[in-house]
């Protein structure tokens, strides 16, 4: 990938594109196959670096690291895009999956995404329209398969705002929820099917474990994957995720 490229996807994240731009992007990102992996994985690593660098001082010191490799590896002649970016003290995780960063982080990198993540597990099912024809909802059901979330997500909002009872509609949602990075909604929505009769009971469990992996909260994940319960068909793969992480 080029360094052009991270840099768009910091500003696709960070919601700097235009309407065209953004548009643009997420052609490619429905074209590109390699460019959609990256995308994902610069994510990822986003999400991971915030979380794991919390404290101001253990921050700011790998932003100080972070600057200083970046200039090392990358031009030394910036363009206007780049000055806009490179602002005095770095985004954490921008630019993160860059090779520069790789090389800086060299084994913790490797030691960190070399345990399973949730990118590993996101094989969902195909949703299928669910309680009618509605039109709304096979829009949801195309974009859902399409893994265009962020339209999925909005779409069956919509249905649900007028069929908040509809279990195998609410954890779709969810699901979303968690491939847009909206862990409270997701978990609420799959909270209420694990404490719930229906027949999602046992898929929200799992994916409510996935929820976490995402969020690199390992231990609730561990504690969620240890309920699944063996007649469930995602118990086969709560056991081999639980093998790995503990």
């Amino acid at each position: 990938m080029e360094e052009q490229d991270y840099i768009l996807f910091d500003q696709y994240l960070l919601e700097e594109l235009s309407a065209d731009e953004r548009l643009v992007f997420e052609k490619r990102l429905d074209t590109d196959i390699e460019f959609k992996k990256s995308f994902n994985t610069y994510k990822e690593l986003s999400n991971f670096l915030e979380n794991k660098f919390e404290n101001e001082e253990e921050s700011n010191d790998f932003k100080s690291n972070l600057e200083r490799v970046s200039n090392k590896h990358f031009s030394k002649t910036e363009t206007p895009v780049d000055s806009k970016h490179k602002r005095g003290i770095f985004r954490i995780g921008q630019l993160a999956i860059a090779a520069s960063v790789i090389l800086f982080l060299g084994v913790f990198i490797f030691n960190q995404f070399s345990n399973p993540t949730y990118l590993d597990y996101n094989s969902h099912e195909p949703m299928t329209v669910v309680r009618g024809n509605v039109k709304d909802l096979i829009e949801a059901t195309k974009a859902f398969n399409n893994e265009e979330y962020e339209i999925a997500n909005k779409l069956i909002k919509k249905v649900l705002d007028k069929d908040p009872e509809n279990s195998e509609l609410k954890l779709y949602y969810a699901i979303t929820n968690i491939e847009l990075d909206n862990y409270k909604v997701a978990d609420e929505n799959l909270n209420e099917l694990i404490n719930g009769t229906s027949a999602y009971k046992d898929k929200a469990l799992w994916y409510s474990a996935l929820s976490r992996l995402k969020q690199r909260n390992i231990d609730a994940c561990i504690i969620l994957l240890k309920q699944v319960e063996q007649e469930s068909e995602d118990y086969k793969q709560a056991q081999e995720l639980l093998d790995k992480l503990e």
